[in-house]
């Protein structure tokens, strides 16, 4: 994403048209992928809740030029992900428990639903690749924290994914969004969070069985919402 020039030449500020070129030399809009940099920057905890965005200095940051960072931002203040405390002052959102506790309450009327319809549609080797990412996250390995997001997205983006309701999809990874940022600011790490209850979302997704599949993940959200408020109960004791 680099855009450095040699001293002495004048930078050339790219439009948010301007295309870059992926390491299997595909050209993608600048704009997109600054924009799934800093996405990626807030989810990853990298950019933690309530810290500052200063645009020039993330652009310097990035390599890029203010153009496709200031519309990167926009877009991603539209989401709601980053907020505006001022007219000149951006933040990244610190989700509160409330807004975790509803946004997962929308996921609960949502995603048992999406989890049924794709059931059928989920192609068999995207399944087998899930197959093999949880064995490697299998709570009897050492693994990252990270390889278990990577897996969280990738199940419950398939989902989203093979549900033949676009909306659903859209707001399953708005959702997500939120309750991803609030637990990774507000959690500690834990060993194979939801392993039990995803495999079990997998094998019925692998067996067809939508019903089963509605149930496991009906299950697997209300197991993540008492969760956290078991924790947050456990702190509050603790003060």
């Amino acid at each position: 994403m680099s855009t450095a020039v040699k001293k002495g030449e004048e930078e050339k500020a790219p439009s948010s048209t301007e295309k870059s070129v992926t390491a299997w030399g595909e050209p993608r809009n600048l704009t997109e992928e600054t924009y799934e940099h800093m996405l990626d920057l807030i989810l990853s905890r990298k950019l933690p809740g309530g810290t500052i965005i200063q645009e020039r200095r993330m652009a310097e940051d990035l390599g890029v030029s203010r153009t496709p960072m200031r519309e990167a931002i926009g877009r991603l203040e539209g989401e709601g992900l980053v907020v505006r405390h001022n007219a000149r002052l951006l933040a990244v959102r610190h989700v509160s428990l409330d807004e975790y506790l509803q946004s997962l309450e929308v996921r609960l009327l949502v995603e048992p639903y999406a989890a049924n319809i794709a059931a059928e549609h989920i192609p068999t080797e995207r399944l087998a690749e899930l197959r093999r990412s949880l064995r490697s996250i299998d709570p009897s390995h050492t693994f990252s924290p990270a390889q278990h997001w990577v897996f969280d997205d990738n199940l419950h983006g398939a989902i989203g994914e093979y549900c033949e309701n676009g909306l659903i999809a859209k707001t399953i990874q708005g959702m997500r969004r939120f309750t991803k940022m609030f637990e990774r600011q507000s959690l500690a790490e834990r060993n194979a969070p939801g392993w039990a209850e995803h495999e079990s979302i997998l094998s019925a997704l692998e067996t067809r069985d939508g019903a089963l599949a509605s149930k496991a993940m009906t299950r697997h959200l209300r197991t993540a919402r008492k969760t956290v408020l078991d924790s947050f109960v456990t702190r509050t004791h603790m003060q």
